[in-house]
């Protein structure tokens, strides 16, 4: 079995390398990393009518559920 042995710099640009795709995550897709609670808003009877009114909210905050219900930030 061979021991590699690895520099400092190989492990300063392997933490580079995450940090940069990490960041450029956030700036794709910020909501990705959003931490706010969501509060209950709504039950609707199918999938179809939460997300209309998903829609219709225009937040990126809210969710709907897999029993219907809609879910938004505050």
């Amino acid at each position: 079995m061979y021991v590699v042995n690895l520099n400092r710099e190989v492990y300063v640009t392997a933490l580079i390398v995450v940090a940069g795709i990490v960041l450029g995550m956030f700036n794709y897709e910020p909501s990705w990393f959003d931490t706010r609670p969501h509060y209950y808003h709504m039950t609707y009877n199918s999938k179809e009518q939460c997300q209309e009114a998903r829609e219709q909210i225009k937040d990126r905050g809210t969710v709907c559920t897999d029993k219907h219900d809609l879910y938004k930030t505050k």
